[in-house]
């Protein structure tokens, strides 16, 4: 017996290169959602109605935790879409203005923290302050009250606020960003200033014994790092807004020094070039936007299996651009700009964070906003 289409010869053989034709466009096609899971059906809106939902996080019993920026925090039963909403904590005496208010979240067991930028006189007069703060997380998904974790002292400000928070290896982790002072005060080369820095903390907000520098400062020399990554080996990747030139992303080392606001990007003058030394003196950003800048905001690494080719690769969302792009992160840290995703579909994109099951979800800056879930492609 033949074998069909063995042959363009064979009787019948004129229907051969359709139907091959056919053949090759539906793997075609089976590849591209295994290559591009973003634009399969497995997009979808888990949660919407929120007021600009900052960051998101899971803990224990499947709760799903979001802060919106004006000073919330929402707490769902689980991560599935139309989730019910449990308990709505409301932090007190947060501002939010512009690039502040309620920010970053990250959990530790039932301990909940939240960086925000607060007005202690409840005024709205100066000074103001950045605060990294508490609560405890109850079964029912109840929060206590928050209380304010001392970690020294900070400037807030409507502008460079940073507040990215992050648990990883039982150890507390926060950017904070120079609150745009000017020349004369800017505090992002002073390793003594939380501002400018990248903070390495104990669970309870002190500094451990191999940090750095003493104030609990990891790194210095950022501008407005509202994104922190970490790579299950431990790498960590900070993302941070540019000027009007230069978002960056920098893998962050001990003690590093990554130029701000002598030097943006590679070795492009900053914008308080005094006492400042030659480019070398800094350490470059692994990948850098150029002009224009993006808006990047939050990052994360794809690390589930399930992501296929894609595993290991980095996400950061953006907001001007509406997009967010795909990148490779070699072993050494070396990153390179794969792809851009999602162009235009949800507008402003905020929040990236991995769910336990290896999901990425994402929130929208649009204003009545929501959340998403992304998953990898069957």
């Amino acid at each position: 017996m033949k074998r069909p289409f063995a042959s363009s010869r064979a009787p019948g053989g004129r229907f051969f290169v359709p139907v091959l034709i056919g053949i090759l466009a539906v793997v075609a096609g089976l590849l591209v959602v295994v290559a591009r899971p973003w634009e399969s059906p497995r997009t979808e809106t888990v949660q919407d109605g929120l007021e600009h939902p900052w960051d998101i996080a899971f803990a224990a019993y499947g709760r799903m935790l979001v802060t919106e920026r004006i000073g919330r925090v929402r707490v769902y039963a689980n991560s599935e879409p139309g989730a019910a909403l449990l308990h709505t904590a409301t932090v007190p005496d947060v501002r939010a203005e512009l690039e502040s208010g309620l920010m970053g979240i990250a959990v530790a067991g039932d301990r909940i923290y939240v960086c925000a930028s607060v007005d202690p006189g409840g005024d709205g007069g100066d000074p103001w302050r950045i605060d990294l703060l508490a609560a405890v997380i109850s079964p029912d998904g109840s929060l206590t009250a928050f209380s304010r974790v001392p970690i020294g002292p900070t400037i807030g400000g409507p502008r460079h606020q940073g507040c990215a928070v992050e648990v990883f290896d039982d150890e507390l982790w926060l950017s904070i960003g120079d609150a745009n002072l000017p020349a004369g005060e800017n505090p992002a080369q002073n390793p003594d200033s939380l501002n400018g820095s990248i903070v390495r903390l104990t669970l309870d907000g002190g500094v451990p014994a191999d940090a750095s520098h003493r104030s609990g400062v990891h790194s210095i020399g950022h501008r407005n790092p509202q994104g922190l990554a970490f790579r299950s080996d431990g790498l960590l990747v900070g993302v941070e807004h540019g000027t009007d030139t230069n978002d960056e992303i920098n893998i962050i080392i001990p003690g590093g020094n990554y130029g701000y606001p002598c030097y943006t990007g590679a070795a492009d003058a900053g914008p308080i070039p005094e006492g400042c030394g030659p480019p070398s003196d800094y350490l470059p950003p692994a990948w850098t936007s150029g002009s224009p800048t993006l808006a990047t905001s939050a990052a994360a690494f794809l690390e589930d299996p399930a992501w296929g080719i894609w595993r290991g690769n980095l996400v950061v969302s953006t907001l001007k651009e509406e997009d967010l792009r795909r990148f490779t992160v070699s072993s050494a840290g070396e990153v390179s700009f794969a792809e851009t995703l999602l162009d235009g579909r949800f507008g402003r994109l905020r929040a990236l964070t991995i769910a336990p099951d290896g999901s990425l979800y994402l929130s929208t800056s649009n204003g009545n906003d929501r959340i998403l879930r992304i998953r990898p492609g069957d």
